[in-house]
């Protein structure tokens, strides 16, 4: 009986050191995460009609909206990444530090009440919704936001283009930390509209309270208006650190030389005269 408890104990001890072993010997796992979104659009067709897209990525929004009855011709194209990309000469995939969105259009609308028979004996149910359409970008990065809205339709003949964007990168050496941005928001419209347009640009970088309104157009009746639209910031910030008393490495050999006086400690330390070893004790022993 003790031989077969010592057998067990001892297996016992030896399969707790392997998988002590294995605990110790697996990497360390690293999970990456991204997101690509495509779509293309094309709708032709006589009726009523309501559409709603929403995009969002981190501190990116697309939204569009529209509606009507009467004819449609509209033909998009969206594209969103969110942390990835895509390599089609390798046909690889990988992360990036970079979000974006784009979004293109092309629309052609006219106005036409329409009816619906839903049944043999029910009676027509009539349509009679003007056109409408909103396209609104709102980047939280810069805190800038663009909208192009048209409403009350009789007709509409519209192209627009659209971007989303920004990238952050921190990159952390032995010597300096540097933190890098950039952000985006574009917005080109060509439009020919009867009915009621609206343009807006707002600036909320200093919060929604103190929001700066850019553009704020309207228009009501029969126009052609063309805008091109484009926000940009882009920053950089860097901070360099000295090793620990770097004297003779040339730390503070390049301080003010007003600065030098108030900061300057013991010698060969902090004024980079550079340390010698002294060959006599300054103050000697007395015995």
């Amino acid at each position: 009986m003790r031989s077969n408890y010592r057998i067990a104990f001892l297996a016992a001890i030896l399969f707790s050191m392997i998988l002590a072993g294995l605990s110790c010997a697996q990497p360390a796992i690293k999970l990456d995460t991204g997101t690509i979104y495509h779509m293309d659009q094309n709708v032709k067709g006589n009726g009523f009609f309501s559409a709603y897209q929403n995009t969002a990525v981190t501190n990116l929004s697309l939204s569009n909206t529209a509606h009507g009855s009467g004819s449609l011709n509209h033909e998009s194209k969206l594209d969103s990444r969110n942390g990835a990309k895509f390599d089609s000469n390798s046909d690889e995939y990988a992360t990036t530090s970079d979000r974006g969105t784009t979004f293109v259009e092309s629309t052609d609308y006219s106005y036409s009440p329409r009816s619906m028979q839903m049944g043999k004996y029910s009676l027509p149910i009539a349509f009679q919704s003007k056109g409408a359409e909103d396209t609104c970008l709102k980047n939280y990065i810069s805190g800038v936001s663009m909208d192009a809205r048209f409403n009350y339709l009789d007709t509409l003949s519209k192209n627009l283009s659209s971007e989303l964007y920004w990238k952050f990168v921190n990159s952390l050496g032995e010597m300096d930390t540097s933190l890098e941005g950039q952000a985006k928001t574009d917005l080109n419209l060509e439009a020919s509209f009867s009915g009621s347009g609206h343009v807006g640009v707002i600036d909320a970088s200093r919060g929604e309270k103190n929001a700066n309104i850019l553009i704020d157009e309207d228009y009501r009746g029969t126009y052609y208006i063309t805008k091109n639209m484009s926000h940009e910031i882009k920053y950089k910030l860097t901070a360099e650190m000295d090793d620990w008393l770097p004297c003779c490495s040339g730390g503070f050999a390049d301080m003010n030389v007003l600065d030098k006086k108030p900061f300057k400690s013991a010698a060969g330390i902090f004024d980079c005269t550079c340390f010698k070893a002294a060959t006599e004790a300054q103050f000697p022993r007395v015995y």
